[in-house]
């Protein structure tokens, strides 16, 4: 007796001590005596005694978290809590020692306006969470309803839910499958299991076939899974699993245990942000201690000089910025039908080192296609995609066989295992039956052979035949067309089609044939031979009526790439991102497909399911980066394979369209669903899903993850050399021991409004052409070089210097309101100043005439909206208690204009002598 070790999940009481067994390698007397099933069903006592023990044929469920839980995790951000560490303080210090005459907005605005740019980044993630994993719910619709099993000597339809170990189901042709089951008969039972094992075509079913015990998944004949489906035939067997201890079950179990990692821009970003607040805490502490040592100024003056540093220095819109930026970004993906399910993968494909792609459906057009005939002798190909209801068949010479090749057709066109209907709106053929007889039919169909003839009978495929028969009325006689296996219908043939008549089938026109359909299985073709004979009008239709056939051709049919595929992953090469192709199919078919579409090159290995199983995960991750393709994968290969490229620290994409995807699909750093072939539960389990299944559509969102970043990096080096003009004027202001020269509401607006928009608009700057050709950038490096804060400081100093100036001129004055009138201009040129610099951050080396005035509209209209909003702040009277302005006098007018557009010469300068430092610097 065989058994499963580690046994999966616990043993209830009963069974207690009895590992259960590997089903596939057990024969049937074994399973029904460790079940202890009688053959004619269980009682409806016993179900009810086992079901109550083993509980429920239903997957468990994780419950979701309360909406304040979700809440506090938006805010749990280092950078969110600073914030909210700053709105305390200022709130705490209005209370404590407010100062006389102001009112309530006036006293308490900094703590508000931060509290709302909090409020409002968490609002913004907890609606796009709002579409939160459901996975597990996805996995309960995928079981069926109902089945039909043995009870008490008798057939009942029973609730799916109530089936238990023991109980004896029956499945026929459209069933989905409730339970795992071990076959006990089988008659022409074919399933579709491509959801669960990756398996392209339906998998025919052999009740009586001996398997050892490490069979792998996609390879076990004997056994029936939950959630397939039956696509032919019908067959009875003994449930084995249930709910979580099925094999649908034990992915449910991985997919649940699967935790959500951080992308590489979220670990980026808490990086940066914990960066800039200990610097915060650095500057204001020295601020604090020059002042009080060397200033003699007062411990309250000087914390409040600290807070307004830290006000000053912190970006407050960064976190809504960048929630904004990447929701916009989601757009732009949409158009090139990628859809965004997490607001961070926008980016992470554009540091994507891997992709590990699923084959079928996804390089592949998951639908099964004639691509080589053999006739006579003669190769033909044969063009257009497999739903094309059109495509040229192509001879390798001169068509000297063309009565063979409509002969050829016309058997194809009497494959009534399938039917054919053409769809109005996109031209495209629709099929419902056998995959083999619709990719038959769809050749006839190409050949402008849309009609046959009168059916009499039909002998369907069997896997002791191994062929499939039509007998027509043609012409006021009778013709057989058969169609199978080329050894086994070569071996009832004697005729064979050459150059247009019937010729003896000898032992050489035998052995070309048999040589010419090996040599295409080698190919990872399916092939299938075609035959006829026409019958003597006394012939009887039950009897060997299969025999002394005429061979006409061989087809052969595969699942062909997508044609867009090859180029895709030439792209995908250039821009430095390796594809590894894990599928369910047979190796050889893996590496036919490998080779066809370019993926495959010298020094490359192909690892089957069960060399993995030999491999410890040490071994995996030293071989990983020359695996190209993994066959016969299952669910646990395909997260192994993830968990070991992300050990090697690589950034691993995985898409896949299947159930067995799923678990592998969300532990990868960016997962991507299959939008149209996709099943609910690998669409809930990704973060992209791509509305048209185009492998090319990755590559199209890998080019838009890479221009994302780089204008994620354009606006945060932006608001941060913006922030510091602000920073180091207020930390010059207090080491000089002027007035501040900037309130806090001041710095709160220059932050989110005059600053904000434009980051936004350089959120949605055009991408340029070359980054495609560069590599994948470092997932673990900073998102802001040293460098490139030396480069702000730089520009800071531009910025501070230009409003000091103008502070010191405005408050040296002798009029009564030089301290308004000083601050109304500094608050205007760190207001306006940025507007301005925004334009050189658009790029480090090329000027903006060079780039294009207007090829960013976006951030003009940013730029005059700032600056309306500005003159609001300055000129409206209401707003003067706000924001402790006046209205400037001509001569301020003059100044706020000169000083402001100063960043903009200095960087248009720097351009001119070959740019800042870091543009020099490697990525």
């Amino acid at each position: 007796m065989v058994t499963e070790t580690p046994p999966r999940g616990p043993i209830p009481a009963r069974f207690e001590g009895r590992p259960r067994l590997a089903w596939h390698a057990a024969s049937p007397e074994e399973v029904t005596e460790y079940w202890q099933a009688p053959p004619d069903g269980l009682t409806e006592a016993l179900a009810r005694e086992r079901l109550a023990l083993l509980g429920p044929n239903r997957l468990a469920e994780s419950p979701r978290p309360p909406w304040w839980r979700r809440f506090l995790g938006q805010v749990s951000d280092f950078t969110v809590l600073a914030l909210l560490a700053a709105a305390v303080l200022a709130g705490l210090l209005a209370w404590f020692s407010p100062e006389p005459g102001l009112s309530f907005l006036e006293r308490f605005g900094d703590s508000l306006a931060i509290l709302a740019i909090v409020i409002l980044n968490a609002v913004l993630g907890m609606v796009q969470e709002a579409r939160a994993e459901r996975a597990l719910e996805a996995l309960q619709e995928m079981t069926a309803p109902t089945a039909r099993v043995l009870r008490n000597g008798r057939v009942v339809d029973v609730p799916a839910a109530q089936l238990v170990p023991g109980d004896v189901m029956l499945i026929e042709s459209g069933d989905r499958v409730a339970a795992d089951v071990r076959l006990f008969e089988t008659h022409d039972l074919e399933i579709e299991e491509g959801a669960l094992t990756g398996e392209s075509l339906p998998v025919a079913k052999e009740a009586g076939a001996s398997l050892t015990s490490d069979t792998p998944l996609a390879e076990r004949r004997n056994m029936a899974f939950m959630g397939t489906r039956v696509s032919r035939g019908r067959g009875r067997g003994m449930i084995t699993n249930t709910g979580m201890h099925s094999e649908l079950g034990s992915i449910a179990g991985m997919l649940a245990s699967v935790e959500a990692e951080q992308t590489p821009l979220e670990q980026n970003l808490e990086a940066f942000g914990k960066r800039v607040v200990i610097g915060c805490v650095v500057i204001s502490a020295v601020v604090f201690a020059a002042g009080l040592l060397v200033a003699h100024q007062s411990p309250r003056e000087l914390f409040l000089v600290a807070v307004a540093l830290a006000v000053a220095a912190i970006p407050e819109g960064l976190p809504a910025v960048t929630t904004i930026v990447l929701a916009l970004g989601t757009t732009r993906m949409a158009q090139r039908h990628a859809l965004v399910r997490r607001l961070p993968a926008v980016e992470t494909l554009g540091c994507a080192q891997v992709i590990c792609t699923d084959k079928t459906g996804t390089l592949t057009q998951n639908a099964m296609s004639v691509r080589q005939l053999w006739i006579g002798g003669r190769h033909f190909q044969v063009e257009g995609g497999p739903r094309s209801p059109v495509g040229a068949i192509i001879s390798d010479g001169p068509i000297d066989a063309s009565a063979d090749l409509a002969l050829a057709l016309r058997t194809a066109v009497h494959a009534v295992g399938a039917k054919l209907t053409l769809q109005s709106g996109t031209n495209e053929l629709e099929a419902l039956g056998d995959p083999t007889d619709a990719a038959l039919l769809t050749l006839a169909w190409k050949a402008g052979l849309k009609t046959h003839h009168e059916v009499i009978a039909e002998r369907p495929f069997t896997s002791d035949r191994r062929m499939a028969s039509t007998i027509v009325k043609t012409d006021g006689h009778r013709r057989i067309y058969v169609r199978g296996a080329p050894e086994a219908l070569i071996a009832r043939c004697a005729w064979i089609r050459r150059g247009g008549q019937e010729v003896p089938l000898g032992t050489a026109e035998r052995q070309s044939v048999t040589e010419e359909a090996l040599a295409w299985a080698g190919r990872a073709l399916r092939v299938v031979a075609l035959g006829y004979r026409d019958l003597q009008p006394d012939e009887e239709l039950g009897g060997d009526i299969e025999s002394q056939l005429t061979f006409v051709a061989l087809v052969g049919i595969s699942d062909p790439p997508r044609p867009e595929v090859k180029d895709a992953i030439a792209e995908a090469r250039r821009a430095g991102i390796k594809t590894i192709m894990i599928t369910g199919d047979h190796p050889a078919t893996g590496r036919a497909i490998a080779e066809e579409i370019g993926l495959w090159e010298e020094g490359d290995i192909l690892v089957s399911g069960s060399e993995l199983d030999q491999m410890d995960q040490q071994r995996l991750e030293e071989e990983v980066d020359r695996v190209r393709v993994v066959a016969r994968a299952t669910a646990s290969h395909k997260l192994r394979v993830v968990e070991a490229l992300k050990a090697r620290g690589l950034v691993c994409a995985m898409t896949g369209d299947g159930v067995n995807d799923a678990p592998a699909v969300k532990s990868a750093n960016i997962g991507v669903a299959m939008g149209r072939a996709g099943t609910d539960v690998t669409k809930e389990a990704a973060a992209l899903v791509l509305s048209d299944d185009n492998y090319a559509t990755i590559v199209a969102a890998v080019e838009e993850g890479r221009a994302i970043f780089a204008n994620i990096h354009k606006f945060i080096f932006f608001l941060l050399s913006s922030n510091a003009g602000a920073v180091l004027l207020v930390l010059g202001a207090s080491l000089l021991g002027w007035d501040q020269p900037l309130a806090p509401i001041q710095i709160l607006w220059i932050n989110l409004i005059t600053n904000g928009l434009p980051a936004l608009a350089l959120g949605v700057d055009p991408r340029e052409p070359s980054q495609m050709r560069e590599p994948p950038r470092r997932p673990g490096g900073a998102i802001i070089s040293n460098m490139e804060y030396l480069e702000m400081v730089g520009v800071g100093v531009v910025m501070a210097l230009s409003a000091g100036a103008a502070f010191y001129h405005f408050r040296t004055s002798d009029a009564p309101d030089a301290l308004v009138r000083a601050r109304t201009v500094c608050f205007a040129i760190l207001a306006l100043g940025p507007l301005f610099h925004s334009f050189n951050c658009r790029s480090k080396t090329k000027s903006i005439f060079k780039l294009g005035l207007f090829s960013n509209r976006a951030l003009w209209g940013a730029v005059a909206i700032g600056l309306i909003l500005e003159s609001l702040a300055i000129y409206v009277p209401v707003m003067h208690s706000v924001f402790r302005t006046g209205t400037p006098a001509p001569e301020e007018l003059l100044w706020i204009a000169g000083m402001s557009v100063l960043p903009l010469v200095v960087g248009e300068l720097v351009k001119l002598l070959g740019g800042p430092p870091s543009a020099k610097a490697k990525p």
